[in-house]
């Protein structure tokens, strides 16, 4: 009966470390599924954060007299060297824009297949041209929209390939 008696005891312990293992991966699990629940609400605030933020740069981006306007003035100037540096790429990429939309043109092109102006010999810069509002408001939208949407995918692999050719050309 001792013997009996140990196998009781040993399928007792068993029993009770399985359901002790058990407890402790549910705690986990439940754990891990509540914190991933806080994390996508956390993400979801600061989403909205963003959006309020450009709304309200929308919004208030020519006044001058708002209590941030410093803010609003180093955003400004933000968007207007990311103008600059794709104006460069553009040139270092002999891309031809259009001066009235923005849009890509081919080098022989007379006329823009977006809007149909008419567009200048040379290359110009990636400015829009119009009035200062007008203008201002498109690009700044489109670098949002570009920066949020992740549109410049293309750029980061061409960079990418860049850089692997530079260095390939390195160690030859």
């Amino acid at each position: 009966m001792a013997g009996m008696d140990f196998f009781n005891k040993l399928g007792s312990s068993i029993s009770s470390a399985g359901k002790d293992g058990l407890n402790k991966a549910k705690e986990m699990k439940d754990s891990a599924k509540i914190s991933l629940d806080i994390k996508e609400r956390e993400n979801s605030i600061q989403k909205m954060y963003r959006e309020l933020g450009k709304a309200y740069y929308q919004d208030h981006k020519d006044d001058i007299s708002s209590d941030y306007s410093d803010r609003i003035a180093s955003i400004k100037a933000a968007f207007e060297e990311i103008g600059e540096l794709k104006s460069n790429l553009d040139d270092v990429r002999g891309i031809r824009r259009c001066p009235h939309c923005g849009k890509v043109v081919s080098p022989e092109a007379k006329f823009c297949a977006s809007c149909g102006e008419k567009c200048e010999e040379e290359i110009v810069e990636c400015e829009v041209v119009g009035d200062e509002a007008g203008a201002e408001e498109s690009t700044d939208d489109d670098i949002v929209a570009e920066a949020e949407e992740g549109t410049d995918g293309d750029l980061a692999a061409e960079a990418e390939t860049a850089d692997r050719t530079a260095s390939e050309d390195v160690e030859s």
